[in-house]
């Protein structure tokens, strides 16, 4: 298990654990941004979609789709690691 997936894993077994009172609302929005601040930092592979054919007739997989916001991007000019709408870690092993 990864370092960022125990820590996961921590803030979420605290959370449940804390008693929050309305005046304290904000620690528990804080750990929920937390949590989901880390998750993005664990790569995802991304969709792989054609949008064309070449002169034989064969889909070109020319798009990757974010899998967090579903934001599309050119496999050959945009090679992020990080996709720029979410900041979900992608996993480029496939593109």
């Amino acid at each position: 298990m990864t370092d960022i997936k125990r820590a996961i894993k921590i803030l979420e077994s605290n959370r449940k654990m804390f008693h929050f009172s309305c005046a304290e609302i904000d620690k528990d929005t804080a750990l929920v941004m937390a949590i989901k601040a880390l998750e993005k930092q664990i790569p995802k592979k991304p969709d792989i979609k054609g949008d064309g054919y070449n002169n034989d007739g064969n889909i070109i997989y020319d798009t990757w789709i974010c899998p967090n916001c579903e934001e599309h991007y050119e496999v050959e000019y945009d090679n992020y690691d990080f996709c720029p709408k979410c900041g979900q870690a992608i996993d480029r092993t496939e593109i």
